[in-house]
């Protein structure tokens, strides 16, 4: 099994501001983004969206939500590994993508996503 680096993400009340730092500072640009139910943008190096932001009015400052990496291993074999560990879990799946995302709550309290396609 091999796992890839795909994006790292933002927790923020103001995207814009956050957009506008990652354009000065690594030139990345907004992008496509899936129809999530909650909003926010993708910031994109090349065809690549390497941050995403996901925009919380409630949030007084911008956290890291979490960190993501993809396999091209079935996404049924991956949420059995997940199962496995033990580790605290929650699915969901990327609107018109067909991707599914597991979020799992690592030790210490960073999240990662394990991205598959089912």
């Amino acid at each position: 099994m091999t796992w890839t680096f795909d994006h790292l993400a933002f927790n923020t009340a103001d995207g814009q501001s956050l957009q506008d730092s990652f354009a000065r500072l690594l030139g990345l640009t907004p992008g496509r983004r899936p129809p999530f139910p909650f909003p926010g943008r993708w910031l994109y190096q090349d065809a690549h969206a390497v941050v995403h932001v996901i925009e919380q009015p409630t949030f007084d400052d911008t956290a890291l939500s979490h960190i993501a990496f993809r396999t091209d291993e079935p996404a049924e074999a991956v949420l059995q590994r997940v199962r496995d560990s033990g580790l605290p879990y929650q699915v969901a799946q990327v609107p018109e993508d067909g991707i599914w995302q597991i979020f799992v709550q690592m030790p210490g309290g960073v999240v990662i996503e394990l991205d598959a396609l089912a």
